[in-house]
């Protein structure tokens, strides 16, 4: 009997046509209380809260990995490593980082992120009216609403906002336009993707020997610049930098030779992004031994936009009203990114892999287990498991 984290390990590699009995004892509230997000779960004046999915899907993924034949791989640490890097804290209904909300509609909660001047910015646009101050503007919009309109609205917009809950899913991701091919020697991953989620898959694959090349335009650096440098330095560690400018026809043509001789691509962005720039990922599937892995918050077949906190909600997973860790549905996509790469890469099949943060959140929220155990403080926080009483963990994460 293998744990639920060993039995997750299974389907995955049954998804990727790889099978295989996966030995694992852990206990998932232990785990979860160990892994430094347990302590930014909950309310700022009530006790850390107990949500076992995500660990069990973050160490599902790590196991199936190593089950593919990588070493050296970080643990559930990767689930609180930004905020051990920010110092963020556990807020209740606010996330972790602050910029996103859960909202009360009228039949239901939305959550939003405003972490961008131009989502600010949207927001007369989104509440018909001037904004003073942009929360208390956006929460009396909405609670006088229909979520189905508060989407709606959102996404005309181009706001990151889902509502709680309307993701189901019990797989992370969708996969198309499969073929057989050579495995690589030394795999080439050119990354185009930003922020977290995309970054951590490239992080993990530089660590288990791939060259990675990450893709930047100067004029649109990637957003997680703007955050701790040490963190956007850690997530990029290993990896060699291409500078083109997607504006000029230069550029373009310079990527599309990237893609070309990539045997990975790793892209963050709406479908319509790159195809305004000549490349369409299914045709290059098609034509290439390549895996791409294609990174959105609602999948290939939706154009809206999200961000960790709030594609976590759309997927249901939240604690008690509260958002869950900092932004988990990126480390939770990031890693299952990794293994759909490495997995193309282990088989040597051309494939077009569609992993969707609000999907990924989705299927972690299927796993949870143990909501029942017992937390108390006693000079810290401590938490009931299989295993006896164990401390909440502050977060943490790799290092250097």
């Amino acid at each position: 009997m293998t744990s639920p984290a060993g039995s997750y390990a299974q389907r995955l590699l049954s998804s990727v046509g790889r099978p295989g009995h996966v030995d694992d004892a852990t206990d998932p509230v232990a785990d979860w209380a160990g892994s430094g997000a347990m302590a930014l779960t909950g309310r700022q004046d009530g006790p850390p809260l107990v949500c076992t999915g995500p660990v069990i899907a973050l160490r599902g993924a790590l196991l199936a990995l190593s089950a593919l034949g990588a070493t050296g791989l970080p643990g559930t640490e990767l689930l609180a490593e930004r905020a051990a890097l920010t110092g963020a804290g556990r807020r209740g209904d606010v996330s972790s980082g602050g910029a996103t909300r859960l909202l009360a509609a009228r039949d239901g909660t939305v959550a939003l992120s405003l972490a961008r001047d131009d989502d600010l910015a949207l927001l007369p646009a989104l509440v018909e009216d001037e904004v003073t101050d942009p929360w208390t503007a956006v929460a009396a919009w909405a609670r006088v609403r229909a979520v189905d309109e508060v989407r709606e609205r959102g996404a005309l917009l181009g706001l990151p906002l889902g509502v709680v809950g309307e993701v189901v899913a019990t797989t992370p991701w969708q996969v198309s336009h499969e073929h057989a091919g050579p495995r690589p020697d030394r795999p080439l991953v050119v990354d185009l993707t930003s922020l977290w989620a995309g970054p951590l898959c490239a992080s993990l694959l530089t660590m288990l020997g791939c060259r990675v090349l990450k893709v930047e335009d100067p004029a649109r650096p990637d957003g997680a610049r703007r955050g701790p440098p040490a963190f956007f330095d850690l997530l990029h560690a290993g990896a060699e930098l291409v500078e083109l400018d997607l504006r000029s026809d230069r550029g373009r043509a310079e990527l599309q030779e990237l893609v070309r001789h990539a045997d990975v691509v790793l892209e963050g962005s709406r479908p319509r992004a790159l195809r305004q720039l000549g490349v369409v990922a299914e045709d290059v599937v098609s034509r290439h031994d390549l895996t791409w892995v294609s990174i959105t918050a609602y999948g290939r077949e939706h154009d809206r936009v999200g961000f960790g906190d709030d594609a976590a909600a759309a997927g249901g997973l939240l604690a008690d009203g509260c958002f869950v860790a900092d932004a988990v549905a990126d480390p939770l996509t990031g890693v299952h990114a990794a293994l759909a790469a490495w997995a193309g890469i282990v088989t040597g099949g051309g494939r077009l892999v569609d992993v969707a943060l609000s999907r990924v959140a989705a299927t972690a929220a299927a796993l949870s287990t143990g909501a029942g155990a017992r937390v108390w403080q006693d000079g810290g926080w401590w938490v009931d498991t299989s295993q006896g009483p164990v401390p909440v963990a502050a977060p943490h994460g790799r290092r250097e």
